[in-house]
């Protein structure tokens, strides 16, 4: 049962958001709706794009910048907040159709974000005054940054602020903020003072997975003992649940329920590795082997890489089932039709929403052996699908013809996946988060350092 001093909490969970469903935003939404649940007051301030109709109704909303802030390396507070605010008045989908129609633009963005919080002596001070003041006006004592790359942000709105709080960092995605710096000459000081915020941090970092926090120990000289695992939770499937077919048929014309789908669901962009899937497809049509080949999803940096993808279909003579972003529904109807879903990234993921999100559904999965994902799928001697060797299409094809053809295999791991998906529900996720926050406090008191060590959550 929790304390007062815990049920009065007040969160501010800071996450960049996005035209579509991305998983650091869904992750992020899923967290403030089960602490919302639990009785907590929560405000979402957003960043970029807003998302809001991913949250719980009683949840409040903030801007706390626009993109067009940093359209320029220099912060510009009018193109923010009086272009930005007159471009929301556009539905969002144009939005983002217009941004992602740039190609590069949505880089361009992140670049100069990371160029303003790391590259400039006084870092983003009006984004830090900004956010302090929204703090101090919601009472928030929590503040939990979507990206550990946001941290000097916080640090430098927690230095400035008369107002008391803490901020948690998560890591979850952050090697592609780290890109950037590098780009820019900064990757020293990126280092440097995403460290300084660790520090001065009163909990240790959130990493999505055991992988991930080796990661980043490694290419981000984090120390380990600033970390702790706190697996990404899943809405969970209800198995009573029936997807019909029938709705499958708007999103793909054409769709056969009589041949066996092998789905991609996410992110298109190049370092997810769709291109590696199209090879192995065609190895295995060559092959003669019966499959129908699904790929839909959002895309965070425009739809040049998607374009490859359709060219690439036409010229090995691919029949493909190629969209854009799907409703939920018609996504979990895939899922629970599909044979099984394949995640071919040539990024060592740090977790594997849809992977968790596909087995929660009874499909099988085929993954790289490489980075966090393979802990998605494994508990103990049980597998919810196989991997494959990264990069290797043609390992790749040969590991999704024995989930074709195997069918005793295939039955064996589609009768694991619930049970394996069960490990990642949003009430863990929560559990964890919250303990981690009350251990750490009681170790160190409220306003300390990060401890000497910490087990993972």
């Amino acid at each position: 049962m929790e304390t007062m001093m815990e049920s009065t909490r007040t969160f501010a969970i800071v996450t960049m958001g996005s035209g579509d469903y991305l998983g650091s935003t869904v992750r992020d939404l899923a967290l403030a709706n089960a602490l919302w649940r639990r009785g907590h007051k929560v405000v979402i301030y957003w960043m970029m794009e807003v998302n809001a109709e991913l949250a719980d109704p009683g949840i409040a909303h903030r801007m706390l910048c626009h993109g067009t802030r940093y359209h320029f390396a220099t912060p510009s507070g009018f193109l923010d907040q009086c272009v930005g605010r007159l471009l929301f008045l556009l539905p969002r989908r144009l939005r983002v159709r217009t941004i992602q129609a740039r190609s590069g633009y949505v880089d361009r963005l992140l670049r100069n974000l990371i160029h303003a919080l790391y590259g400039r002596p006084e870092g983003d001070r009006g984004l830090a005054r900004r956010l302090q003041r929204l703090l101090a006006r919601d009472g928030a004592s929590h503040v939990l940054m979507s990206f550990a790359a946001l941290g000097p942000l916080a640090l430098e709105a927690q230095r400035m602020s008369t107002h008391e709080f803490d901020y948690l960092l998560t890591f979850q995605g952050d090697e592609q903020f780290a890109a950037h710096a590098k780009q820019l000459g900064l990757l020293d000081e990126f280092h440097r003072l995403l460290n300084e915020a660790i520090r001065a941090s009163a909990w240790p970092s959130v990493v999505v997975s055991a992988d991930y926090a080796d990661r980043i120990v490694a290419e981000m000289d984090v120390p380990r003992d600033s970390l702790a695992v706190v697996y990404n939770g899943i809405v969970q499937s209800e198995r009573k649940v029936k997807h019909s077919f029938a709705s499958l048929k708007s999103a793909f014309p054409g769709l056969s329920p009589h041949y066996p789908i092998v789905a991609y669901v996410g992110r298109q962009d190049a370092e997810k590795g769709i291109d590696l899937l199209l090879y192995a497809a065609r190895l295995l049509a060559r092959r003669n082997t019966a499959m129908q080949l699904v790929i839909c999803g959002s895309t965070a940096k425009g739809g040049t890489y998607r374009k490859v993808l359709d060219d690439l279909a036409t010229h090995l003579d691919l029949k493909v089932f190629h969209a854009g972003s799907i409703s939920i529904e018609t996504r979990d109807a895939l899922y629970a039709h599909s044979h099984c879903v394949v995640c071919p990234s040539v990024n060592r993921e740090p977790f594997g929403l849809v992977v968790a999100e596909a087995m929660s559904h009874g499909a099988p999965v085929l993954v790289p052996d490489y980075g966090g994902i393979g802990e998605v799928i494994r508990d103990g001697e049980k597998m919810g699908g196989l991997l494959f060797k990264a990069w290797d299409s043609g390992d790749l094809a040969t590991q999704l013809e024995r989930l074709l053809l195997d069918r005793p295999l295939h039955r064996r791991l589609a009768g694991n996946t619930r049970a394996i998906a069960k490990r990642f529900t949003v009430d863990n996720m929560v559990d964890a988060v919250l303990n981690l926050l009350e251990t750490a406090t009681r170790r160190t008191g409220a306003s300390a350092a990060t401890p000497d060590a910490v087990t993972d959550a």
